[in-house]
């Protein structure tokens, strides 16, 4: 390989650590992969189409559930299925990087993870 190229696969290198360390300072509670993910669909979708993602919202034990379903549902318009004593929110969410900002930003909030789905209809 050349000096150019490989100065070109560090530069990307490089960019991409960047990347990884920005995910971990702004959404440090988001799974990578989610994120990776979240910009590869919004690459491929038509404009205008958000992506549609099925999430998982792990909280700290003792929310009070019912609070929560009414949050969930007053902010996104959805009705999360819950599991694990409380503690395990799964919706299905038309997703972008400022939700996902909303939703890691709230300080009973432990990790996120989600698995695309489809484009929204």
């Amino acid at each position: 390989m050349t000096d150019h190229a490989e100065d070109a696969t560090q530069d990307i290198q490089t960019k991409y650590d960047e990347f990884h360390k920005a995910c971990e300072t702004i959404l440090p509670k988001v799974d990578h992969k989610l994120i990776e993910d979240l910009f590869r669909q919004q690459e491929d979708s038509e404009e205008g189409t958000l992506p549609m993602f099925s999430i998982e919202v792990i909280t700290k034990k003792g929310l009070d559930t019912q609070e929560m379903k009414d949050h969930i549902w007053g902010k996104f318009g959805e009705m999360p299925d819950i599991d694990y004593k409380g503690t395990h929110y799964r919706c299905e969410l038309t997703l972008t990087l400022g939700r996902l900002k909303q939703i890691s930003d709230h300080d009973f909030v432990l990790n996120i993870k989600g698995t695309y789905i489809g484009p929204h209809l």
